[in-house]
């Protein structure tokens, strides 16, 4: 974040340079006059089919990143909003001034750093960083008078930084802290205790600095020569002297614990720089080297083609370049280090989105573990991390904010000496949560195709990753692509989904649907009531179901025979078509028609409807008997146009509207009911009643005699009694004084008397036999 300029200082000399840069000539007056470029008029771009956004931006404002501050510009809202022959109003005239003072800003900053700001007015140049971020930042709004201001503001503070520079040359102070992480404490010859070191902070003879963990330091000398105290070191300035006569400058550190890297400075007028540990001193010319003391000893590494030189008792041990030595109590032991590690991934100059950066590097022989540094600047003065020991070829760095980074990598050997630093490879961590531009402009929403493929047509950013229903789709040089999609029968969704570097989506979906041209089938349901072919309603409307083979949302159509239309509906998911037309007691015809595209007829089936609400007639061949002593009864008839008839509830089989079939009758009376049902639900019903007697009448009387006198007729009653009914005659004999006479009684069924009167006739009577017999064939025997 850019922090607020703490004074304003006049930018009128920035603006003027820029506008005399950008002088224009009034010809009609042949003199020079000077315009505020802020107020230059724009360029206007006539866009082409084959122009891209970032194609034009890149070139006529020389940065395709500015493409967001030309639509805003032009009050556009989207790329997928740019049509072949939009006018583009760009800034070229304002993009030239701001880049301009950008320039004399970046210049005034960098001979002010070359000349020691950084140590000498580190708040001055700090400011001047500021200013020249926010000038950056408002570039990136477009806001170009603000770019003016900032850039100016940043160029008036790096002068002023170069006057306190050269100012300060001449300063007593040797050194300052330039670079902190973590914690870093010092202890001055006048202070009591640890005290908090900050960047700037002026460090004298005899002060102590040390890093806790996770911490480091770095100390800036006059020169610009620079030590690197890695983390929990403790290290002595004991000696910073400067000869006023020649400019020759004496150091001397002690380093009592942990370790740091030496990058001296070539081409000062250094007269030496001594580096001593316990037990050692070195001397040196080299202007790069590795120093580290521990409970275990001390090591040296020299990566420079001037000796280090080392004083170890009476011993002196000369490294040349890329040597290194371990002095322990038991001696000696020096070794060629390693070669410096392949940085892998990321790529040179990648860019990365979030705040994540995986590391990785090419496995060294002799690596034992590998030493990375992460800084924020390619010197690797401001280090942001510095991790020792990494077992493993890659290292996830987390946590980072939005910049440019440098990163190299070192192997350690088993002596625990770390070989030469690789070339170090930068990469910019951004924050972008803007989803890439995507548009999806063929085929369109819901369109009905014949064709068994489809063409995708669409466009989006050069640097998305486009998917076409989870396929990648390579992009033309403009951005655009087109795919070939295979469709199925019925609805296809297309989805489309890009992906920015940033991991940023963008989706576009539609849905088309695939027609075959081919012919529809339709079938109607057997499930609907049919009477001589015709489908039949009890009611003044038929429910009408089928079966096609339509795609589903296909559009149907209902006819009558006129040709008329009735109705319209569609096939529903499962293919079925489903609707109700009008039906009367006279056969009508319908036909159903499946439309296609263009309602081109697909598909065609006619019907005969009509409304029966008739029960069906049951017509029995014989009518059954009253009374029977037949166990078995047949029945036999027509049921009409019955589907299902039923005797007291069990099914009768129809034949073609017939029924023949024997039920067996239990002894006394029998209900029987016929129940007939037609297609669409009539039902007729007959009833009768059967009785099975299997049991004689019951004789309960016997008269024979001559009621009117011996002289009188012969009469013989008989009272008799049955469920199912007597027979009117029932035969006798009788012996009329020995003689037999034969005869029929007459009965009476509904009192039960049976009667028979013979002639008078002398002689003695006698009942020799009689039969009553019963309608069911059942006879009484006397």
């Amino acid at each position: 974040m850019v922090r607020s300029v703490v004074f304003a200082i006049p930018v009128r000399a920035a603006i003027a340079a820029v506008v005399g840069c950008l002088a224009l000539t009034v010809s009609s007056a042949g003199i020079a006059a000077e315009v505020d470029p802020m107020d230059a008029p724009l360029e206007h771009v006539r866009l082409d089919e084959a122009d891209t956004l970032r194609g034009i931006v890149e070139k006529y404002l020389h940065d395709p990143d500015l493409w967001p501050v030309v639509l805003a510009l032009n009050n556009i809202a989207s790329p997928a909003d740019l049509r072949p022959g939009t006018d583009l109003a760009l800034p070229v005239r304002q993009v030239l001034a701001v880049d301009h003072a950008l320039q004399a800003a970046l210049q005034d900053i960098q001979r002010a750093s070359a000349e020691g700001a950084r140590i000498f007015a580190p708040i001055e140049i700090g400011r001047a960083l500021e200013a020249r971020e926010a000038a950056l930042s408002q570039r990136q709004r477009g806001d170009w008078r603000q770019v003016i201001s900032y850039a100016g503001e940043a160029s008036d503070f790096a002068r002023r930084a170069l006057e306190i520079s050269i100012a300060q040359r001449d300063r007593a102070a040797e050194a300052v802290v330039s670079d902190v992480q973590g914690r870093v404490e010092g202890r001055s010859p006048a202070e009591p205790a640890w005290t908090n070191r900050l960047a700037s902070d002026v460090l004298v003879e005899f002060e102590r600095l040390r890093t806790l963990s996770n911490s480091s330091t770095q100390i800036t000398f006059r020169d610009l020569s620079r030590l690197r105290l890695n983390q929990n070191s403790n290290a002595t300035i004991q000696r910073m002297r400067s000869d006023p006569l020649t400019g020759g400058e004496v150091t001397k550190v002690s380093l009592a614990e942990g370790d740091f890297y030496a990058l001296l400075n070539q081409l000062s007028d250094r007269v030496s720089f001594k580096i001593e540990v316990p037990g050692a001193e070195t001397t040196t010319r080299s202007s790069d080297f590795w120093i580290k003391q521990d409970e275990s000893g001390a090591r040296f590494v020299n990566y420079d083609s001037p000796d280090l030189e080392i004083a170890h008792g009476a011993e002196t041990i000369t490294l040349g370049e890329n040597e290194g030595v371990v002095l322990t109590a038991a001696g000696s032991r020096r070794a060629l280090v390693l070669d410096s590690p392949q940085p892998m991934v990321p790529a040179p100059g990648s860019i990365l989105y979030g705040s994540d950066a995986p590391l990785a590097w090419q496995k060294l022989d002799g690596a034992r573990a590998y030493w990375l540094e992460i800084a924020a600047d390619p010197g690797f003065n401001q280090l942001m991390l510095s991790e020792w020991g990494i077992k493993a070829q890659g290292f996830a760095v987390k946590g980072l904010a939005p910049g440019q980074y440098h990163w190299r990598i070192a192997a350690l050997d088993a002596l625990g000496l770390p070989g030469a630093w690789s070339a170090p490879r930068d990469f910019t961590l951004r924050v972008d949560i803007t989803p890439p531009f995507l548009a999806l402009l063929s085929p369109a929403e819901g369109s009905i195709l014949t064709a068994p493929e489809v063409e995708v047509l669409g466009a989006s950013e050069l640097s998305a990753q486009i998917a076409l229903n989870g396929a990648p789709l390579a992009l033309g040089a403009d951005g655009s692509f087109l795919a070939r999609l295979a469709l199925d029968p019925g609805e296809n969704r297309i989805e489309l989904a890009a992906r920015d570097p940033a991991g940023n989506e963008s989706h576009r979906s539609l849905m088309v649907i695939y027609r075959p041209v081919a012919a529809v089938q339709i079938t109607l349901s057997d499930t609907i009531p049919r009477v001589d072919g015709a489908l039949v309603s009890r009611t003044d409307g038929l429910t009408v179901t089928a079966a096609t083979s339509a795609i589903p949302g296909t559009e149907a159509v209902v006819r009558d025979a006129a040709g008329a239309e009735v109705l319209r509906t569609r096939i529903d998911a499962a293919g079925r078509l489903s609707f109700t037309v009008p039906v009367t007691e006279t056969r009508r015809r319908f036909g159903i028609e499946i439309l296609g595209p263009g309602d081109a007829v697909e598909g065609r089936l006619e019907f005969l409807a009509l409304s029966d609400r008739l029960a069906p007639e049951i017509a029995l061949d014989l009518p059954p008997p009253r009374v029977t002593g037949e166990a078995e009864l047949p029945l036999a008839g027509m049921a009409g146009d019955a589907v299902a008839l039923e005797l007291n509830g069990e099914e009768v089989a129809l034949t073609a509207g017939r029924f023949d079939l024997t039920h067996r009758l239990v002894p006394g009376e029998n209900g029987l009911e016929l129940t007939a049902r037609d297609a669409v639900g009539n039902v007729s019903r007959t009833r009768f009643d059967v009785f099975f007697d299997i049991e004689p009448p019951e004789l309960s009387r016997i008269e024979l005699g001559r009621p009117q006198g011996d002289s009188g007729p012969i009469e013989l009653t008989v009272m008799a009694r049955d469920p199912g009914g007597l027979r009117q005659a029932a035969a006798f004999t009788l012996s009329v004084g020995g003689e037999e006479v034969r005869g029929f009684l007459r009965c009476d069924n509904a009192t039960g008397v049976c009667r028979a009167s013979l002639p008078p006739r002398p002689g003695k009577l006698r009942l020799i036999e009689l039969a009553v017999e019963d309608y069911a064939g059942n006879t009484a025997i006397k």
